[in-house]
């Protein structure tokens, strides 16, 4: 397993980050689904992944309990959580509620210490509008609710899912986040404006979403082979051009991609030295060892990144 430190940290973290949000059942059945999803985790936590995404919405930690607090690994696993205060209609920010999403974290997930807390922006109505008021509103008094948490011991680092271009700007002009966490894959690149001052200013970015909710991976190739009723078909509404830019990609990376598209899209993040983790789902033993084989010796490579860049620029960029 490689790893990278995050730009303005002190943490090495593997370059495949766990991911758990389909990993067991939600109602705490420790049927097939989560008994497979727990030997994942252990499967990814044996190939030396040490950097775990969770949320308390997912509903899938208590199997992450059962596994951590008998791992003897514990101790040196880095964890992000996704930390939703305010929390679309709550109206203000409660500190309150922020300690309270990081010590039943902190519980659940047999740790003394939240490396990242991934602040998630949600307000009604959810535009750059009310969603950039919200962040001068509430921003001095969250940050003073971090670095409580953080003098405690209890917390690390403070980084954001920005969902725009527009909040992404104002968030790193706080100069209060070490980074950003967001959607990074060759269809969406917004986020990749930043990063040449991100480099400069040394600070951190986490991928999410590599494989584009599985167009980027070798299930399917065109809308025809999307049922009725799949998740994909709400990803047609936003954006029914994918499977077009999906043939664009597999035309102007074939030497790259080879026989496989879904190794490509986990490799391509990695690519740009500033991406330090990938997150993604990972409900299988099979799924693990594919993606620990696929980011081997992943090393950065600028050229390509800017060839996916000038694509996108060109022809997906809305």
């Amino acid at each position: 397993m490689d790893y990278r430190r995050i730009g303005g940290t002190d943490l090495d973290v593997s370059v495949l980050c766990f991911g758990p949000m389909r990993s067991a059942a939600k109602d705490g059945n420790d049927n097939d689904v989560s008994k497979e999803g727990a030997r994942a985790l252990e499967a990814a936590l044996a190939s030396g992944v040490n950097f775990l995404h969770s949320s308390y919405e997912y509903k899938t930690r208590w199997m992450m309990t059962d596994v951590l607090r008998k791992h003897p690994k514990r101790n040196d696993i880095h964890h992000v959580i996704k930390l939703p205060v305010p929390d679309w209609d709550d109206g203000s920010f409660s500190e309150a509620k922020f300690r309270m999403r990081v010590e039943e974290a902190l519980d659940e997930l047999a740790t003394d210490r939240i490396a990242v807390l991934q602040w998630m922006w949600r307000i009604r109505p959810d535009d750059d509008e009310h969603r950039l008021k919200m962040l001068a509103d509430v921003m001095d008094d969250m940050y003073a609710a971090f670095e409580k948490l953080r003098d405690e011991g209890k917390v690390g680092y403070l980084m954001t899912l920005p969902y725009t271009v527009a909040s992404a700007r104002a968030a790193l002009d706080t100069g209060k986040f070490s980074g950003l966490i967001s959607f990074h894959n060759p269809i969406e690149m917004d986020m990749a404006e930043f990063f040449p001052q991100m480099e400069r200013d040394n600070q951190g970015f986490l991928c999410i979403r590599p494989l584009y909710q599985s167009i980027l991976s070798d299930k399917r190739t065109s809308w025809d082979e999307v049922p009725e009723g799949h998740y994909l078909q709400r990803v047609r509404k936003e954006n029914p051009n994918a499977f077009a830019q999906r043939k664009a990609i597999a035309e102007t990376f074939a030497d790259e991609i080879g026989d496989s598209m879904t190794k490509f899209a986990l490799r391509f993040p990695l690519y740009s030295p500033i991406v330090a983790s990938m997150i993604t789902g990972l409900n299988s033993v099979e799924q693990v060892e594919q993606a620990v084989a696929t980011l081997d010796g992943i090393e950065a490579k600028p050229e390509l990144f800017k060839k996916a860049h000038d694509l996108w620029k060109a022809d997906f960029k809305t």
